[in-house]
């Protein structure tokens, strides 16, 4: 049997009653992006919730967030895992960094470390197997290699986790070039085909938002 349809009642419910905070805190730090005229991407209040709930349950000390924009992700994780923890966080335009420090700031998270710079060749320069847990969420025709760098940064038994699985709804469609999302979509194709077929993945695509692959690497 098919999962249920998700529909916006249904949704709400779930945020409702399971991610009030999360919608709360995306409320609080979007006022900075907005201001600043940020495009609002972010993962869903759901999904924020499920990846808070999973870093808890795992216990996770250290991890990757590689997309940074205003913070949200970062200080969902940070939050969840506790100060005796550590996010690396990940943004390319400066812009965006300073808006996501003010928010950091603000939100008074100390556990949080954002590199400014291309974030694959940040993430050449740290350590290996040294993250519980990686957020892939950044600019999709890159994800391929952030993939790669990302098994050499995970520990045996940690977990990588790619959003916008399913490619804004388009998934499935067929598309043609004319498609503004075409690159995009195309891009996240081949990184679910690469993501469930290799051999030190054990991984699923979990139907939260707009949709997650997570994989543990043993």
């Amino acid at each position: 049997m098919k999962g249920t349809p998700l529909t916006e009642a249904t949704y709400e419910y779930i945020v409702t009653h399971f991610a009030a905070g999360e919608r709360s805190l995306l409320e609080r730090m979007s006022v900075r992006a907005t201001a600043a005229g940020m495009p609002m991407i972010n993962i869903s209040e759901d999904q924020a919730k499920f990846i808070a709930f999973f870093l808890k349950a795992i216990k996770a000390k250290q991890a990757l967030d590689v997309g940074t924009l205003f913070g949200y992700s970062a200080a969902i994780m940070a939050r969840a895992m506790g100060t005796d923890s550590e996010v690396v966080s990940l943004e390319f335009n400066e812009k965006h960094a300073n808006v996501a420090r003010e928010n950091i700031e603000t939100l008074h998270l100390r556990n949080i470390n954002l590199k400014i710079g291309p974030a694959i060749e940040t993430m050449k320069l740290l350590r290996r197997e040294s993250f519980d847990f990686i957020l892939i969420d950044a600019d999709k025709p890159n994800y391929l290699k952030y993939l790669n760098e990302a098994l050499r940064l995970i520990r045996p038994g940690g977990v990588i986790a790619g959003d916008n699985a399913m490619a804004f709804g388009k998934l499935t469609d067929k598309i043609s070039k004319s498609d503004p999302d075409f690159a995009n979509i195309t891009a996240i194709r081949g990184f679910n085909e690469t993501f469930s077929n290799h051999k030190s993945l054990f991984g699923t695509l979990i139907p939260v938002g707009d949709g997650m692959v997570m994989g543990v690497v043993g």
